[in-house]
């Protein structure tokens, strides 16, 4: 089993179990896995109907790996998660969460991702030392609770460019947009489902125009949203919502 420098609970729910840091107890998604329950269900059910017609998922931030054992086995065989998570206590809780699970579908990036190659803030903590668990986000410059250095690097340079890719979800509180930039020659090769936390409707609104500027030829559009996500499909052709 592999070692953290970390205490940890294992939890579960019905998709698997869970290595969850002792210090994020008390958050919100933290305490839906440790009562038994799932973060987002219904979001997984709709990418795991997408998967099951085959494709790998783009997903992150992957914090301590709750959406890993249910996309993972969603995948159609030979398709693969790729994942990314810049915070190392969630990112070494979610390693062990793939090896608890024995996951052999998932490949973890140890960086945030980006519109370009670097480095950024990352937040992990409040200014009063409360753990941010998975509302960790990217800022500008320090000065804001505890923040650490992140290296930061594109999507198109995390997936190998010959990967049929069908989904991309983010959720990395704020930094979508540039992580969608940073996405473009996989959603130029696919034209995947685009699943994205946008509750603000200016934000979900400021997506679909910036989609539709850098991929005219995907046509995509608003599908509604489910629980904290907004979906956007193409309507062409090409990708998970071909006609076949």
């Amino acid at each position: 089993m592999m070692k953290v420098d970390f205490e940890y609970e294992i939890v579960a729910n019905e998709y698997g179990f869970y290595c969850m840091p002792k210090a994020f107890f008390g958050r919100k998604l933290p305490q839906i896995l440790a009562n038994g329950g799932v973060y987002e269900p219904a979001t997984l059910k709709l990418m795991a109907r997408i998967l099951r017609r085959g494709g790998d998922v783009v997903t992150g931030g992957a914090f301590v790996g709750d959406f890993l054992p249910a996309l993972s086995s969603a995948l159609v065989p030979g398709a693969l998660t790729h994942t990314f998570e810049p915070n190392p206590i969630a990112r070494d809780a979610a390693r062990l969460t793939c090896w608890l699970n024995e996951l052999d579908n998932v490949v973890m990036h140890d960086c945030a991702v980006g519109d370009d190659a670097g480095q950024l803030q990352l937040q992990v903590a409040k200014p009063d030392g409360t753990p941010m668990a998975a509302r960790a986000k990217i800022v500008e410059k320090p000065g804001v609770g505890e923040t650490i250095n992140v290296d930061v690097k594109k999507l198109d340079v995390l997936v190998d460019a010959k990967r049929p890719v069908a989904i991309v979800h983010l959720d990395v509180e704020g930094h979508e947009w540039p992580s969608l930039v940073g996405a473009q020659d996989i959603i130029a090769a696919n034209f995947p489902c685009i699943i994205i936390e946008a509750e603000k409707g200016w934000k979900s609104r400021k997506i679909e125009a910036g989609l539709t500027e850098l991929f005219p030829e995907a046509g995509y559009c608003r599908a509604g949203s489910i629980e904290r996500n907004v979906i956007y499909i193409p309507q062409n052709a090409k990708g998970p919502f071909r006609r076949v």
